[in-house]
């Protein structure tokens, strides 16, 4: 049985300032899955270089963000392999970082450090390095046994911090004891604004012993000894029919010749019968065979047309093994046949049930565009311009009343919610919103607005920019343009959705924008070009992007790598205005006017 443990953790981490950040980052997902196969994070980050105050903790944010994404955001792998993927692509975005990660799975310890961070262990009385960084990645792994104490930390914190002191402060037996210890070393030093490390003692949980089944007793059922009596003897005479018997030997014979005749022609017949088959088998498996090769040729440029030789190509194979069963070569044909057909993604058609009439909520009532504030729809009513909190668990409602002008534009984090309109951007507050940025004069064409962390981010198709407003205490900083250098082409952008990267939606493709500039990112194996597109949701949870395209009629659901996943049609796309996807719920929901339908994710 797997061992899970009980982690007891600590911090210690200095003050930022004069361009230095440094953070203790511990996360444990609640999503099942994601607890299975990436288990607890735990991370240790310093930045140098940032400006101070807000900017350095809007930085930090966004490196948080962006190593959640690559670690948790692809669940393919080991989670040794995706905390090196991870800690790698971070480190390399951004060269001023140090990182000094760890993750836990079970037992399994999985270590990677970006710099001259440390990681030691305390195993009984033993105290050790079990990785120093040494350069731009370090790795390591291994089994946490119960007990371990385990501190991750930077290398201005092992600077001060020595193996003695390190030593007799984990003596106090837990990770809270320990950081009241080394805490005023650390603090009490101006020089130690880049220090920052996480202890960590490992308990085991407490889980039910499972006993044993015994096995049932069958009782052995022996059978009684039946005694027959005994045949009394007889004697027996034989008379001597020499003639009768060489007849009936003659016909018995001449039976024998005709019987072996006939199975001969039969089997003859059979085995001619089987060779046709197979012959016949082998044929149908080469014309499957080049017709999945046209397929995946075709599907480059053709996603459909690559799709309709595939199905034949899987038809095909499954005639020639309803010929020839044993034949191997049709049957591994089969298989590779519905691998491709699988990875050119699937279409559905579907029929989303009524989750929820507005009218139910305010007579008259009608939304343009929702968001998703932890439990909540956040629906944003434009004409009589309030706001309704709709939980899509329970179907409670709220009704907020909007101070400003009627907003065309909502956005939601965790439990905040923030809408646009002609006044600037207000956030809900009790019962109703307040003014929290005012409208700027050299706004041209606001089409999205989306908030991280706490910041907000206005897509401003006119000015062809994105306008970052860094959140801190409730309130919020001057405009400042989100890229470093030149923005890239976005006059073309409808709608953004963000989850670390900032992600446009324009009409004919999709731009992913990671810290600052464009980051690579191309649409593959869709069935189609977008026609009229006017939604895309992700978010840091999700694994996928869902885009609305009314013109289509559909929403098509693509990962995160820019493939093909999954489209589904409905008419009623053609009149729906957002859509919100909870993919730990596989729901879709639906905002068309007064009303919002759900349907099943695949």
């Amino acid at each position: 049985m797997e061992t899970n443990f009980n982690l007891q953790i600590a911090k210690v981490v200095g003050t930022p300032f004069d361009g230095f950040w440094s953070q203790v980052h511990t996360f444990s997902p609640e999503e099942p899955e994601k607890k299975e196969k990436r288990g607890e994070l735990l991370a240790v980050l310093v930045i140098t270089g940032v400006p101070q105050g807000v900017e350095a903790v809007a930085a930090g944010r966004e490196v948080l963000g962006r190593l959640h994404e690559e670690y948790y955001g692809n669940l393919d792998g080991s989670a040794f392999e995706r905390l090196k993927a991870a800690v790698e692509k971070v480190s390399l975005e951004n060269e001023n970082l140090e990182i000094a990660a760890a993750s836990l799975v079970g037992q399994a310890l999985s270590l990677a450090i970006c710099g001259e961070g440390k990681v030691f262990l305390k195993r009984g009385d033993k105290l050790g390095v079990i990785l120093n960084g040494e350069g731009p990645l370090t790795t390591g792994s291994g089994l946490l046994l119960e007990n371990d104490f385990l501190v991750i930390g930077s290398r201005h914190f092992f600077e001060v911090v020595g193996s003695g002191v390190l030593k007799a402060s984990l003596e106090a037996g837990s990770p809270e004891d320990a950081v009241e210890t080394l805490a005023p070393i650390v603090l009490g030093r101006s020089e130690m604004v880049a220090a920052a490390a996480v202890l960590v003692l490992a308990k085991k949980s407490e889980e039910e012993e499972i006993q044993p089944i015994e096995p049932p007793v069958i009782n052995e059922v022996v059978p009684k000894k039946t005694n027959l009596p005994f045949l009394p003897k007889r004697p027996i005479f034989i008379r001597s029919e020499t003639k009768e018997k060489r007849k009936k030997l003659y016909f018995l014979m001449a039976i024998v010749l005709l019987l072996g005749l006939g199975v001969s022609l039969v089997m003859g017949i059979r085995n001619k019968t089987i060779t046709q088959k197979k012959n016949k088998a082998s044929e149908l498996t080469k014309l499957a065979e080049d017709k999945l090769n046209q397929g995946k040729i075709l599907a480059s440029s053709d996603v459909n047309q690559g799709k309709v030789l595939g199905l034949e190509a899987e038809k095909l194979s499954e005639q020639a093994l309803s010929l020839n069963k044993t034949n191997e070569e049709a049957a591994f044909l089969k298989e590779e046949t519905k691998k491709f057909i699988v990875s050119l993604g699937e279409e559905a058609a579907v029929t989303p049930s009524l989750f929820m009439d507005l009218n139910l909520i305010t007579d008259g009532a009608s939304g343009i565009a929702f968001s998703l504030a932890d439990k909540n729809l956040a629906i944003l009513d434009q004409i009589k311009n309030k706001i309704y909190l709709l939980n899509w668990e329970k179907k409670s409602s709220e009704v907020i009343d909007n101070t400003g002008e009627k907003g065309n534009l909502i956005t939601s984090y965790d439990s905040r919610v923030f809408i646009l309109d002609d006044k600037g951007i207000f956030e809900k507050e009790d019962k109703k919103t307040s003014l929290k940025v005012a409208k700027d004069s050299s706004w041209e064409e606001i089409t999205g607005l989306g908030t991280f962390f706490g910041n907000l981010y206005l897509l401003d198709k006119g000015a062809s920019n994105i306008w970052r407003y860094l959140g801190a205490n409730g309130e919020f900083g001057a405009k400042k343009s989100w890229f470093v250098g030149t923005p890239p082409d976005l006059s073309g952008g409808v709608s953004l959705a963000i989850d670390g990267s900032i992600w446009v939606l324009t009409k004919d493709k999709i731009l992913k924008l990671t810290l600052g500039q464009e980051d690579n990112f191309a649409l593959s194996k869709m069935p189609e070009s977008f026609s009229e597109p006017i939604k895309i949701y992700t978010s840091a949870d999700a694994q996928n992007l869902y885009i609305l395209d009314k013109g289509n009629g559909k929403v098509y659901q693509i990962t995160k790598t820019g493939e093909f996943k999954t489209s589904y049609s409905w008419s009623g796309f053609k009149g729906a205005s957002d859509i919100v996807a909870i993919e730990s719920a596989k729901k879709l929901f639906i905002l068309s006017g007064a009303k919002i339908f759900e349907m099943e994710l695949k």
